[in-house]
């Protein structure tokens, strides 16, 4: 796990203010490559994005049950299966990673 400064022993002040500056160097150098991409992030998008990623959990889950019904699962099912945990998955994935992004000020979130 890497450190930052809170892991640094209260008397090592020297140490502390370096990892402090580090820390603070990524969060400036984030926050420009992220938002010179993304701009503002509209509050529609972002919650845009949370109901995609919850539409395809909900999209997994109902093939997880109907998995159930089957006494003869095929194969193509569990592919189906398959492509369909992937796809929640990534967009899991791509949700927190926003989130992470936002909640580190890598962006900011507008009303438009």
């Amino acid at each position: 796990m890497a450190e930052n400064a809170s892991n640094i022993p209260e008397n090592d002040a020297h140490i502390r203010r370096l990892f402090q500056e580090v820390e603070h160097s990524i969060k400036m150098i984030n926050r420009e490559r992220i938002s010179a991409i993304t701009g503002n992030v509209s509050k529609k998008a972002f919650n845009e994005v949370a109901s995609t990623t919850a539409r395809l959990r909900a999209r997994y889950l109902a093939k997880v049950i109907e998995l159930q019904a089957s006494d003869d699962i095929k194969p193509s099912e569990i592919s189906a299966l398959r492509g369909s945990r992937i796809m929640y998955e990534e967009a899991l994935e791509g949700f927190s990673a926003l989130q992470h992004a936002l909640s580190r000020g890598y962006f900011d979130l507008s009303d438009n």
